[in-house]
């Protein structure tokens, strides 16, 4: 969590933060303090946050209240929604929280802890579309080419009631537990989350599924494994160059509905599904595909969520792709990521949400940050069942079950012409959009009969309502908070249409 001081900072402490969320706005005393460092920046933020209406109308008289960069909210109970978009305004900025009374400290405490959980997700979905959603929905065209030869991974639902499965994440932790898994294989399904393929394989392990969706994960170590026989989930968004590499049957799942070009790619290949939450990460898919597949024991191993400074995963894998990135906790000589926390926040969630699965984990970093007590690997072999049987056989009768998409290769050839088209289309119109704009300057153009029906056109394009109208909902927040006047923010949001298409047709001129 960003830092929570209760006493007066230092000048130099402030220098570090983009936001100052103040907890008590009529406090005159952070008022006349904040404002220098306000006004010697234009991209610094005070967000004052008032659980009291009569302070709250008194603030609003304050001349600092009606400055651009000051946001002044009434919370009460039901403020989920304006901590939410509290966040996606400020969207990765670095937010410093200060309470003002002593008497409501709590209720500061308890209303920060729950915006600075809204401003990690907000941040990690951000992040999925930083890049515009270019690296999400070019491995979702391209990734097109997979599915005629692909299988329906929901159509296995069920079908492993009554199992128990090992969640292999690839943390420290799991080398404590491969010799376990070594001599259980026959006994448990193991899910191996990502990387945990090649740290699994390294112990002498072969699991009997794999799963993926990080749309850039590391090549070289994906690269480095043998086990590409492996039977696959996946998600379209996983990176296309990591898929093409793989072998063994691939059992497709429905994208979590974030990008909504996924499912509509899908639809137009004739599967139609819900969303699947697979949660932050690649462990969060393994649960749910277990959770899925029927398993009513899971047993969480390498799911630490942590690291220490010197090793990052199991195996004496390279996780350089994490310096920078890492994050100390509490605990000393403890690092975690905001995406790791998330993804054990989840699991917290979902394990409440299945009671009726049992859950187990040998991690005992992870088993504090789930809240439960971890297992010793004795206890959990004592758990297992006391018959072997031939998995492997049984994970190839499952897949034999699976159904076949029925995906053809030329309705992909004519879906991936028909998206290229539609933004080669959008960019024309949003050229022809701000030449209108040039033609009125500086009368507003919005209301003319030309800009209307082209206007009209780009609302009618797949690219527009897949693609940009949902980026646009992300970054309009961020993009707008400093813009008064309603031209400027249509504005932007034409510029904003034509640099995200440029970018996308990029990518797909780099695939074809």
């Amino acid at each position: 969590m960003a830092q929570t001081l209760a006493q007066e900072v230092t000048e130099a402490q402030l220098q570090e933060f983009d936001v100052v969320c103040v907890f008590g706005a009529a406090d005159p005393a952070w008022m006349g303090r904040l404002a220098p460092w306000l006004k010697s920046h234009k991209e610094r933020f005070l967000v004052f946050l008032e659980s009291n209406e009569q302070r709250f109308l008194q603030a609003k008289q304050s001349p600092l209240a009606e400055h651009l960069q000051v946001r002044l909210f009434c919370v009460s109970s039901s403020q989920e929604e304006l901590l939410k978009e509290i966040a996606w305004e400020f969207v990765f900025l670095r937010f410093l929280y200060l309470p003002s009374f002593p008497e409501e400290r709590e209720s500061s405490q308890e209303c920060f802890k729950l915006l600075e959980y809204y401003r990690r997700g907000v941040n990690l979905l951000a992040s999925d579309s930083e890049d515009l959603g270019v690296r999400v929905l070019s491995n979702a065209l391209r990734n097109l080419e997979n599915l005629p030869s692909s299988l329906l991974g929901m159509s296995l639902e069920g079908k492993c009631a009554g199992d128990v499965a090992f969640i292999c994440g690839a943390g420290p932790s799991l080398n404590l537990s491969a010799p376990l898994l070594r001599e259980v294989q026959d006994k448990a399904l193991i899910f191996a989350a990502g990387s945990a393929l090649r740290a699994l394989e390294i112990q002498g392990v072969t699991p009997h599924f794999g799963a993926a969706l990080d749309p850039e994960p590391s090549y070289t170590r994906f690269l480095q494994q043998e086990g590409f026989e492996v039977p696959l989930f996946y998600q379209s968004r996983f990176s296309h160059k990591c898929l093409s590499q793989a072998h063994g049957p691939l059992l497709w799942m429905p994208s979590t509905g974030n990008h909504p070009l996924e499912s509509y790619l899908a639809a137009e290949c004739g599967i139609f599904s819900e969303p699947f939450d697979a949660g932050w990460t690649v462990a969060n898919f393994c649960i749910a595909l277990a959770a899925h597949l029927g398993c009513t024991t899971l047993i969480l191993v390498g799911m630490d969520w942590s690291c220490g400074p010197n090793e990052v995963y199991a195996s004496g894998l390279s996780g350089k792709e994490h310096e920078g990135k890492l994050i100390a906790l509490k605990q000393e000589g403890l690092y975690s990521r905001q995406d790791w926390l998330m993804s054990a926040e989840w699991t917290r969630v979902f394990m409440d949400k299945h009671p009726t699965i049992s859950w187990k984990t040998a991690s005992v970093r992870g088993a504090q940050l789930l809240g439960i007590e971890a297992s010793s690997l004795e206890e959990i072999k004592n758990f297992l069942p006391s018959i072997s049987e031939d998995r492997k056989g049984k994970v190839h009768a499952l897949i034999a079950q699976a159904t076949p998409t029925a995906v053809k290769d030329f309705q992909v050839r004519e879906l991936k012409k028909t998206v290229k088209k539609s933004f080669e289309k959008g960019l024309s119109l949003c050229d022809q959009l701000l030449a209108v704009w040039g033609k009125y300057h500086p009368r507003s153009p919005l209301e003319q009969p030309d800009y209307v029906l082209l206007e009209q056109d780009l609302e009618q394009e797949i690219c527009m309502r897949r693609v940009l109208i949902p980026l646009w909902a992300t970054w309009r927040h961020s993009m707008t908070r400093v813009t008064t006047h309603p031209l400027g923010k249509q504005l932007h949001r034409l510029l904003f249409f034509k640099q995200a298409i440029e970018a996308h047709l990029s990518y797909m001129q780099e695939g074809a």
